[in-house]
């Protein structure tokens, strides 16, 4: 129990040293501006198999019972004023460009931001490399897109397993529902914290590893996802905002989602030093401490040659007095 108590207890340091505040604070930037692309590509994807509009009112749905009607209103607005079909092919297909660099963005800085967890840093910054970055983060949200339409299956067959139990067993089916939607969530949302941790950073960890962190961040995260429901609903935190009250709703959520996902973050890491897990960096990146240390040294000689220019600046005032 005493190294368990440890693990997380280092895991707290570890967190607030790696300014998990001020992260939350940019993801939530970016997100915010991504959020119209991000929504659009996902809708897209996961409607393919079960069309746009079921997906967008099943979308809706859920934001509304977390955040409230209005809020869902103005997700409905963002995605209805995000059109590509109209114009030339030329202009589509930059709409398509933007669409897809907006949505990147945020998960291109989530991916800085684990990898200042795991302290490894990418070796090159080039063109090349960030493509490959916004191509991972499409990546992710391509994943995003998959794990709704798995979503909208299991919806599916729950509620027809609902009706059929409601048959045989009407007092059974509130009770029935709500442990599959519970179980459904749970699996839902750990596999795609474990996708995060796994897929995002430039480092080399086995699955078993971020399962075992997925699984406290999701436990974290659906007990905060409950206090905010609560909180929302039992007062108004937003109403000093007006009309930019759905937005603040939304800002607020993904800032603090991003805490929690920070801190499961920061556990799988304890979590493999715990295990001795080997983890390595991948071909794209390097230990942070190599580039560090050569900062370091570049600001040692650029203190040198200040020291240097301020020391002959000195000698020319003494010369003139």
């Amino acid at each position: 129990m005493k190294k368990y108590l440890k693990l997380f207890t280092d895991t707290g340091k570890q967190w607030l040293k790696n300014q998990p505040f001020q992260q939350s604070a940019v993801i939530t930037y970016y997100t915010l501006f991504s959020l119209p692309s991000l929504l659009v590509i996902v809708i897209t994807v996961a409607g393919y198999f079960f069309g746009q509009s079921d997906v967008q009112n099943q979308l809706t749905a859920q934001i509304s019972d977390f955040f409230g009607e209005s809020t869902a209103n103005s997700i409905e607005n963002i995605i209805a004023n995000v059109d590509i079909q109209d114009g030339s092919t030329l202009a589509i297909v930059i709409s398509m460009g933007i669409i897809v660099f907006g949505a990147t963005g945020a998960f291109y800085q989530l991916k800085l931001a684990m990898n200042k967890i795991w302290s490894v840093r990418e070796k090159k910054s080039n063109m090349i490399m960030m493509l490959l970055n916004r191509a991972i983060s499409l990546g992710m949200i391509l994943v995003i897109g998959f794990m709704l339409i798995v979503s909208l299956v299991v919806t599916t067959l729950v509620t027809s397993l609902g009706q059929y139990i409601s048959e045989y067993a009407p007092n059974l089916t509130s009770t029935v529902l709500n442990i599959f939607n519970f179980l459904f969530s749970y699996l839902f949302i750990g596999a795609l914290f474990a996708a995060i941790f796994k897929l995002l950073p430039d480092i080399n960890i086995r699955w078993r590893v971020t399962f075992v962190g997925a699984s406290i961040t999701t436990i974290l995260f659906l007990v905060a996802e409950y206090g905010l429901s609560f909180y929302f609903g039992q007062s108004d935190p937003t109403s000093v905002y007006g009309g930019a009250s759905s937005v603040v709703l939304i800002m607020l959520w993904i800032y603090y989602s991003c805490l929690i996902l920070f801190f499961g973050a920061e556990f799988t890491v304890q979590y493999a030093i715990f295990k001795h897990e080997k983890i390595t960096s991948n071909r794209f990146s390097e230990p942070a401490i190599i580039q560090e240390l050569a900062e370091l040294k570049e600001k040692r000689i650029h203190l040198k040659e200040r020291k240097k220019l301020i020391r002959e600046l000195a000698e020319e005032e003494d010369t003139e007095d």
